[in-house]
C-alpha cells in the first residue's frame, strides 16, 4: 500500500483540514482523492453533463483551497463539500437556463415529490400554481402538447401521433411553452425551484 493510500485511511479529514491551513498541498491532494469521486456523482446528476459536472467540483475544491486559512467547519467537511457543490450547480444552472435541457427543471416541481418539510412543500405548491396559471394563457394546442408531454409523459412521437402533426411541431411547441414559463416565472422563482429540488 502507497503512502497516499495509507493516508486516505488514516487521516481524519479534520487532520487533513489542519495540514491544508497551513499549506500542505500533500494533504489538499489526499482529501480532493477521498471526495471528488462522490461529488462528481452528485454534480452529474444535477447537470445532466460531465463536463459540467467536472469544472463544478474542480471549482469547489480551488475554493477550498483558495479559503484554507478561514475555513472553520461546525459540521462535517463531507456535508459542506456536498452542499457546496449543490449550490454551485444551480448558479451553473441559474447562468446557463436556456442550455440543454435545464428549462425542463423548471416544470419538474409538477411531476416529482419534495421534502416533507412544510416550508418547502408550500413553497412548492406557490410554484406549481404559478406554472398552472402561465399554461392556462397558452394558445389551445401548445397547452395540449405541454400536459400530454408533462403530465401524461408521451414522447414526441407519442404526441404527434395523437394529435396528428409532426414531432417537429410538437418540439416547437414544448420549447415555445418552456420559454413562456421560464419568461414569465420572476429569476428568483426559478432559484428556489432549483434549491427546492436540488437542496431538501
Amino acid at each position: 500500500m502507497s503512502y497516499d493510500q495509507q493516508a486516505l485511511i488514516v487521516y481524519t479529514d479534520e487532520q487533513l483540514l489542519q495540514q491544508i491551513a497551513d499549506g500542505d498541498r500533500t494533504a489538499f491532494t489526499i482529501l480532493y482523492r477521498r471526495y471528488w469521486e462522490g461529488l462528481f456523482v452528485t454534480a452529474s446528476k444535477v447537470l445532466r453533463g460531465k463536463d459540467e459536472a467536472a469544472d463544478v467540483v474542480q471549482d469547489v475544491f480551488l475554493s477550498l483551497w483558495n479559503r484554507r486559512h478561514e475555513i472553520n467547519l461546525q459540521g462535517s467537511l463531507a456535508a459542506y463539500l456536498h452542499t457546496s457543490v449543490r449550490y454551485k450547480c444551480i448558479h451553473y444552472i441559474e447562468k446557463n437556463i436556456t442550455r440543454r435541457d435545464y428549462l425542463l427543471l423548471l416544470t419538474d416541481v409538477e411531476t416529482n415529490s419534495f421534502s416533507e418539510n412544510t416550508e418547502s412543500d408550500l413553497d412548492a405548491r406557490e410554484i406549481q400554481q404559478a406554472i398552472h396559471n402561465i399554461v392556462a394563457k397558452m394558445p389551445h394546442k401548445m397547452q395540449e402538447v405541454y400536459k400530454l408531454s408533462r403530465e401524461q409523459y408521451l414522447s414526441h412521437k407519442e404526441i404527434a401521433a395523437y394529435m396528428d402533426i409532426s414531432v417537429e411541431t410538437v418540439r416547437k411547441h414544448i420549447q415555445h411553452a418552456l420559454y413562456l414559463i421560464r419568461k414569465n416565472l420572476r429569476p428568483v422563482t426559478v432559484v428556489v425551484i432549483l434549491a427546492i429540488f436540488y437542496l431538501c
